[in-house]
């Protein structure tokens, strides 16, 4: 299950574990209708964890509106087992 959290929570973990960290998945649209699975809309999830875990850590999930947009937006969520 995800929880919502802060960038600052992900940040610490990152600057704190760093060394110890990989990409566990991610998933790119950032046209927002490039695959079959997609929202409609473009975002960007990449799934971080500690190597030698099961399960991702936490994730950042970035989406915007449109592609026009030059702003995306981030989410942070925490996973918790």
């Amino acid at each position: 299950m995800w929880i919502e959290t802060s960038e600052q929570v992900c940040l610490e973990i990152r600057k704190k574990h760093k060394e110890d960290l990989t990409v566990f998945g991610s998933f790119t649209d950032s046209d927002g209708d490039g695959y079959e699975w997609s929202s409609g809309r473009p975002e960007i999830l990449t799934e971080w964890g500690f190597r030698k875990s099961e399960n991702p850590t936490y994730k950042v999930l970035m989406t915007k509106d449109t592609v026009e947009d030059k702003k995306w937006e981030y989410e942070y969520f925490l996973y918790c087992a």
